[in-house]
This record gives C-alpha cells, structure tokens and sequence, in this order.
C-alpha cells in the first residue's frame, strides 16, 4: 500500500515539475478536419499560338492567357498547438494531413485547322499536403503549354461550306 502512495506522490512531484516558466506550453496532437483554399493561376500557351482556350465547356480567351482556378479542399489530419510563454504566440505543427477527394480541372485548347487537345489539372496534386493548415489561402503558378498537331481531316469541299 505505501509503495502505491509513494509512486503516486513521485510522479505527480515529477510531472509538475517538468515545465518551467520559460519553456513552451505543449497541447497532445488532436485530429483536425478544415477546408483551405487553393488558388492557382494557371498560364495557358499553345504552338501556335491563338489559340481558343476552355475550362469545360466555359470558353476563357486565346493563347497566350491566364486561367485562374480555385478550390477549397477538405484536409483531415493531426495538429499540435504550441503557445510562446515570451510573447503568446501559437505555432501549428501538423502531420499525417491529407485531402478528401479531388478537385480535377480540364483545360482544352481548340484551333481551326488543328487536333484540339485538353490537359487536366487536379489542384490536390499540385498542392502537397504536408504543410497544409485549414482556413489559409495557398497560391501558385504554372504554365502548360499545348502542342498543336495538323488535323488529319481533309478540307471541306464546296458542298460542305454551303
């Protein structure tokens, strides 16, 4: 029975006595389930150039042009909240944080003449999850390029055109 009283009083002593006023608070890690927002601005060029450029079916300008694509992804993880003791700020440390589902995007470029071409972009995958906080706004920039090849179709006859 004393051994039990003397283990308990030895670690609540030593428990308290672990953190000083100087060190940082620590918060144990807690699952998270937040959305963040993703904005990428995306520069659209083809060879040649003029090009029709659409998001689905949403026409957005010739070649070259900027398409500007936004999500706002579910991200579920672990986070850890640790509090300055100098000045009260927060720092987030965050881990095993991935996305729920994707948010696909299909670019297709169009020109009179040539084989149109799409390209999709998933904004999971050009954004990593491993740094990622909810409720913050993330941006990048990419270009994708098209290279247009000659249609195989033959002209249209005269018939065709009436």
């Amino acid at each position: 029975m004393k051994l039990k009283e003397l283990f308990f009083v030895l670690a609540v002593v030593t428990t308290a006595g672990c953190t000083t006023a100087d060190e940082e608070a620590w918060s144990p890690w807690c699952d998270f389930r937040g959305y963040c927002r993703l904005k990428l601005a995306v520069l659209v060029e083809s060879k040649p150039s003029g090009a029709e450029v659409y998001l689905g079916h949403e026409f957005r300008g010739n070649t070259p042009c900027t398409v500007v694509l936004e999500a706002a992804p579910v991200i579920i993880g672990q986070k850890q909240i640790i509090s300055s003791p100098v000045d009260g700020s927060n720092r987030y440390y965050v881990r095993d944080s991935r996305y729920q589902g994707e948010t696909p995007y299909t670019l297709w470029v169009t020109k009179d003449g040539y084989e149109p071409l799409s390209h999709t972009l998933v904004m999971e995958r050009i954004f990593p999850t491993e740094a990622l906080l909810h409720d913050k706004l993330y941006e990048k920039s990419v270009t994708v390029i098209f290279e247009l090849d000659k249609s195989n179709l033959p002209p249209p006859t005269s018939a065709e055109a009436d």
